[in-house]
């Protein structure tokens, strides 16, 4: 069964899709740019700032589904120019200072909007017995 995942604070979707879904143990959530919830816009400081902001609004979506960014399992990151993975990288290494780091893919890509980086996460609610236990 699915359960939708919505928040007040987090940036209104920009098309027909649902911000996040949770699937049993799972929560997905849709792809996140550095826009702050309360303009609508792009917010400043480059891809730094646009990295922490994206990570901002995938932190807000998760709490909404009763986990955080400690749950995250799996990461999809665009960025708009690989140029700017340097900086992304330190950027990203900041929302995940523990050792067990999520999985991560980053492409370049054609983005919307102005957009720097747009990232997808995968979490697992806690609690649910799959977090980072030896296999």
């Amino acid at each position: 069964m699915k359960q939708l995942i919505t928040s007040a604070e987090a940036p209104a979707t920009a098309g027909p899709y649902s911000p996040g879904l949770a699937v049993g143990d799972l929560i997905f959530l849709a792809g996140q740019g550095g826009f702050d919830p309360g303009t609508g816009q792009l917010v400043t400081g480059g891809i730094a700032g646009q990295t922490a902001q994206a990570f901002r609004n995938v932190e807000v979506l998760l709490q909404a589904a009763g986990a955080g960014l400690e749950d995250v399992v799996s990461c999809l990151v665009h960025l708009s120019d690989l140029a700017l993975f340097a900086e992304f990288n330190v950027a990203y290494g900041k929302q995940f200072p523990g050792p067990d780091k999520p999985v991560r893919t980053t492409v370049r890509a054609d983005l919307a909007a102005g957009m720097l980086i747009e990232v997808t996460v995968i979490a697992v609610r806690p609690g649910s017995g799959r977090g980072t236990q030896p296999a």
